[in-house]
Order: C-alpha cells, then sequence, then structure tokens
C-alpha cells in the first residue's frame, strides 16, 4: 500500500470503507470538485486512482483520477478540507498519481472545468491551459433538411460495436477526450440515443446522448471517421438523434466542443444549437515525452 507523509499529514490509497468520510469532506467544505455523484465515486474507487491524505484528527483531502488509456488522466474529484492548504494536498497527493500514470505509459493528467480555486493551484503545480470548451443549447425546433450518404445504414449501437467503438474514437478524438472502454460499455446500456453509422457493414461514425433531467438530452459524443469526413455524414447522424429527442417529448438538448473546432461549431449552429458563453478551461501536465 503506498503511503507518504508531509508534515502531520498522511497519503494512503482510499476504498469503499472511507466513503463515509469522504461524503462529509465533500458535503461540508467549500473546495470541492467533482464530475460525478457519490454513489459513482464509491463504485470506482477500488479501480481508479483514488488516494486521501489524513491526519491524527480527521480526513483533510481526497483525490481521484481515471486512467483513461492509451495517454490521458483525467482528474474525477479534488476536495480538501477548509482548515487544510490546497497546495499542501496537492503537492502530497500528485506526485503518486503522476507516477502510477507514468508507469502506465499515460502522457498527460488532465483537469476539465472552471473551479478557479483548483486551476489556480494547478498551474503552479505544472499544468497549462490547453484550450476551452464552448457550450451551446438547442430548444426543440425545426429540423433542417441534411442530404442522405447513398451508402451509409443508421441503427442502434449493440454491446458487440464495442471495439469498434473505442477504435474509432481514438481516431476521431485527441488524447484528452479519449472515452475509455468502459465508459462506451456503459452508454451503449444505458445512454436513452446511441446510434452508429455503417458503410459496406464498416462501422464509421456514431452519435450518443445522455439524459439530463426529465426533458432535458446531453449530447455526449459524435465522431465520423476521419476517411469519411466532410460527406454529411455527422450531419445525417444529428439529424436523425435531434429527431428521435424530439419524438421522446425532449425540450433541450446541450453539447460541448472545443473552441478551435470551428466546423462542428458551424454545424451545430446550422442545426439550431446557441452558444450560452460558459466557457471551460481544460488543463492539462505533460508526464512523457
Amino acid at each position: 500500500m503506498f503511503s507518504a507523509k508531509i508534515r502531520e499529514l498522511t497519503l494512503r490509497r482510499a476504498s469503499k470503507e472511507d466513503c463515509r468520510a469522504i461524503r462529509y469532506l465533500m458535503e461540508e467544505h467549500w473546495a470541492v470538485h467533482t464530475r460525478m455523484p457519490l454513489e459513482d465515486i464509491r463504485a470506482r474507487i477500488d479501480t481508479d486512482l483514488a488516494f486521501l491524505a489524513e491526519d491524527y484528527v480527521t480526513l483533510r483531502g481526497f483525490i481521484m483520477v481515471e486512467s483513461q488509456p492509451p495517454q490521458n488522466g483525467l482528474m474525477i474529484t479534488v476536495a480538501v478540507h477548509d482548515n487544510s492548504k490546497i497546495s499542501t494536498f496537492l503537492a502530497l497527493a500528485l506526485p503518486p498519481i503522476e507516477a502510477e500514470l507514468h508507469a502506465q505509459g499515460i502522457k498527460y493528467l488532465s483537469q476539465i472545468g472552471e473551479t478557479e480555486w483548483l486551476n489556480r493551484e494547478l498551474l503552479k503545480c505544472g499544468f497549462r491551459l490547453q484550450e476551452e470548451i464552448v457550450t451551446y443549447r438547442r430548444k426543440a425546433q425545426a429540423l433542417p433538411p441534411v442530404t442522405p450518404h447513398p451508402r451509409l445504414t443508421i441503427r442502434q449501437v449493440h454491446i458487440a460495436d464495442l471495439p469498434a467503438l473505442v477504435n474509432l474514437d481514438e481516431l476521431v478524438f485527441g488524447s484528452t477526450w479519449h472515452k475509455p472502454k468502459s465508459a462506451f460499455r456503459e452508454a451503449i446500456q444505458r445512454a436513452p440515443i446511441f446510434i452508429v453509422g455503417h458503410i459496406d457493414n464498416t462501422l464509421i461514425a456514431y452519435i450518443w446522448c445522455d439524459q439530463r433531467g426529465d426533458h432535458g438530452h446531453h449530447l455526449t459524443r459524435i465522431g465520423t471517421h476521419p476517411d469519411y469526413q466532410g460527406q454529411g455524414i455527422g450531419a445525417q447522424l444529428l439529424r436523425y438523434a435531434l429527431d428521435n429527442a424530439q419524438k421522446m417529448a425532449i425540450k433541450t438538448v446541450s453539447l460541448n466542443t472545443q473552441e478551435s473546432n470551428l466546423r462542428s461549431r458551424e454545424l451545430y449552429r446550422r442545426f439550431g444549437f446557441e452558444e450560452i458563453h460558459q466557457n471551460v478551461g481544460v488543463y492539462r501536465k505533460q508526464l512523457l515525452r
């Protein structure tokens, strides 16, 4: 078991037995950044990189990072006690996490979100602002026409598509945005909309939406194989997904995309998405050269 000390603080791996104390830390103290609910943290705490810092009095900090092979590690949760220094906790917690990611061949550790207190400290720890994410939202409305691709077949996703989806994801998206196989497996089982596009029996595109409240969807992912981009396939899948959402009485659909992705932004505007001006920063530290 890994452990380390800075003065009176001891760092160790977290486990399910610590979840009650972690819940109290996250609910009662202000310095909390998380990308998932406590129930999901509990389910993943033994498999993700999860560490806590404690002294003889109480739990002082908790951090959990998801390894996203082949290149990225993503900060899921960081929580620090009100009476503890954030910089001290990060100085204790980041080195073993970075060492484990390095040993896995992971090149980058990333944090996504406008959590000012965390980002300010990460910049002191070697992180850099890589890019910004733009958020769009669309209310239910008439859909623009698209020209069907003559060879494209669209269908509901199957679990047998999992390997092809993971491979396609790595081709389409940069390392910061790769989704692990576990995320695809869960989405195939739970996402209200997850469809794929085939040409000549080869999976070349997909789109997946998650539920957001009773009447909202979030377009989590849309991707087309590089060899087939620019042929209207993404637009065809987007229209298919939005049409399905409206048939399900979904009132709003949101999405995020990189500020630099001008082609995608133009597509979304054509489909009635409006930018809501809540940009999110992507912070990244290089672990391997």
